[in-house]
């Protein structure tokens, strides 16, 4: 028998010593409470969790306003009840948790001793309601709650990092649902602050340098600062350092050096980090075997960053294993499950690749219907539905292109259409949106001869290429796909003008082409 089960019925017979009436029997009930809250924590028996709290509330009854240890009583059940509903997920548990804590905050004024304790706990239980329902109130009054008690702890105080640590956590959740910069940078400074007070061989180092590595990933990917990315990629090599084979927490960080890497090889194309990336993401998987909760999106990363050195080296192997992976994860995805519509959207992608590079026209007809799938799960107003849309269409023009079959360039057509709308001016893919709906445009004319589907189409390169200036990654192919149509309104209808143009951006295409 361990110290703690002996504690546990020790504690069991004092209170049987103790019946209601007994001046101690509060005592007895909160003693009992903790072991078992105790006992939870270490091994997971849901019984002690219920147990402990059900022991709580006997005690909160006992503990009646006024007494020295109510707010005591108050906290400690509400931190059973939030422990619960971090297990089952049962939100009744969360907002009386919340209401408890709301209470012990009452009871910790200015200058209590215990007032930064209540605020933090406060906090964390309203963020936590902020992550189920979304209600911004929640996060907005957790952060200020953060604010309060971190000036409850000047430099020095051992909790100092703690409170640094779940302020930055916050504001970088706010951040990620308003995108004010300003969030995010003050994020970044409490990481850096945090970390200082987390030298080498403090217990919290990996975390802190994984929090800070998060949110630089963050303000890289808003301002596209290198240098943002490239200390994100030190700091996750720093944590994964620190959590060896064996450690808990070493998956997630393998996972996040490996999704870096593929950042920066996205940014430089150093097939070096691609390859270290693979290499990671296949150690993470090996630590997520089937039945593990983050299987799934280890499954899907491995996907896409073969696809990724498919695309750079042509290896068919890495395609075919990307298939598999993709397909292993949908079925991590059945339907009603929150990711299946972007599981279906990869898979489609990896058949649709496999199909240019070996014309089997099965995987193609599967991408549509992967496609179609997604796009359902993506009804109007979800923020996923203009990419649904742009990738159901291309496909459908694609199989027009090998079978001739109007009926899947009309709906081609109309559903690049739609996707446009869903990307008015500003929006960072309307580029790609006109080319596309350009492009199939072209097709239709070019099979039924109506000139009004090859003016529009020149109209749209036009715009098109207004939004891709000199220097922009994609300036060629607008201006490519622009003379084209332009040429074909010449032969067509003889005007000369169309072709003088064509001729002039045709140069300029040749010149941008031309070695410095």
């Amino acid at each position: 028998m361990s110290d703690l089960d002996e504690a546990i019925e020790v504690d069991r017979a004092a209170l049987l010593h103790r019946p209601p009436g007994h001046p101690d029997r509060s005592s007895s009930l909160r003693n009992l409470a903790d072991s078992l809250h105790d006992r939870f924590l270490q091994r997971g028996i849901m019984s002690d969790l219920d147990e402990s709290i059900e022991l709580h509330r006997d005690a909160l009854l006992l503990y009646l306003p006024g007494h020295s240890d109510r707010s005591w009583s108050l906290n400690n059940f509400a931190a059973s009840l939030a422990d619960r509903f971090l297990q089952r997920g049962i939100m009744s548990d969360l907002d009386e948790s919340i209401e408890l804590h709301q209470e012990a905050l009452l009871l910790n004024p200015p200058g209590h001793p215990d007032r930064s304790s209540s605020l933090n706990n406060l906090a964390a239980s309203l963020a936590d309601r902020f992550q189920q329902r979304g209600i911004m109130s929640d996060l907005d009054e957790a952060i200020e709650l953060y604010r309060d008690a971190l000036l409850l702890l000047p430099p020095g105080h051992s909790d100092r990092s703690k409170s640094l640590n779940n302020l930055a956590i916050r504001l970088r959740d706010r951040f990620l649902q308003h995108g004010v910069m300003s969030d995010l940078d003050e994020a970044i400074e409490l990481d850096r602050d945090a970390l200082l007070l987390r030298p080498p061989g403090h217990s919290d180092r990996s975390l802190s340098l994984n929090n800070l590595a998060l949110s630089l990933r963050d303000r890289f990917k808003q301002r596209g600062i290198m240098s943002d990315l490239d200390e994100s990629i030190e700091l996750h090599r720093d944590a994964s350092l620190l959590r060896p084979p064996g450690h808990s927490h070493r998956s997630s960080s393998l996972n996040n050096l490996a999704l870096r890497l593929r950042d920066r090889f996205q940014q430089r194309g150093i097939m070096s980090d691609l390859d270290e990336s693979i290499e990671l993401d296949r150690d993470a998987l090996l630590l997520r075997p089937p039945g593990h909760s983050d299987r799934s999106p280890s499954l899907n990363n491995l996907a896409v960053s073969l696809r990724d050195r498919f695309q750079q080296r042509g290896i068919m192997s890495d395609l075919d294993e990307s298939i598999e992976l993709d397909r292993d994860a949908l079925l991590l995805h059945p339907p009603g499950h929150s990711d299946r519509s972007p599981s279906l959207n990869n898979l489609a992608v990896s058949l649709r690749d496999r199909f240019q590079q070996r014309g089997i026209m099965s995987d193609l007809d599967e991408a549509i219907e992967l496609h179609r799938d997604a796009l359902f799960l993506c009804p109007p107003g979800h923020p996923d539905r203009s990419k649904s849309l742009n990738n159901l269409a291309t496909n459908l023009a694609y199989r027009f292109r090998q079978r001739g079959i109007m009926s899947d360039l009309d709906e081609a057509i109309e559903l690049h259409r739609d996707s446009l709308l869903l990307r008015p001016p500003g929006h960072s893919d309307r580029p790609s949106s006109l080319n596309n709906l350009g492009l199939s445009l072209r097709d239709r004319f070019k099979q039924g001869g109506i000139m009004s589907d090859l003016d529009e189409s020149i109209e749209l390169h036009r715009d098109a290429l207004l939004l891709c200036p000199p220097g922009y990654s994609n300036r060629s192919k607008s201006l490519n796909n622009l003379v084209s149509s332009l040429r074909d309104r010449s032969h067509h209808c003889g005007v000369q003008s169309d072709l003088h143009e064509a001729f002039g951006f045709g140069v300029t295409c040749k010149l941008r082409l031309l070695p410095p």
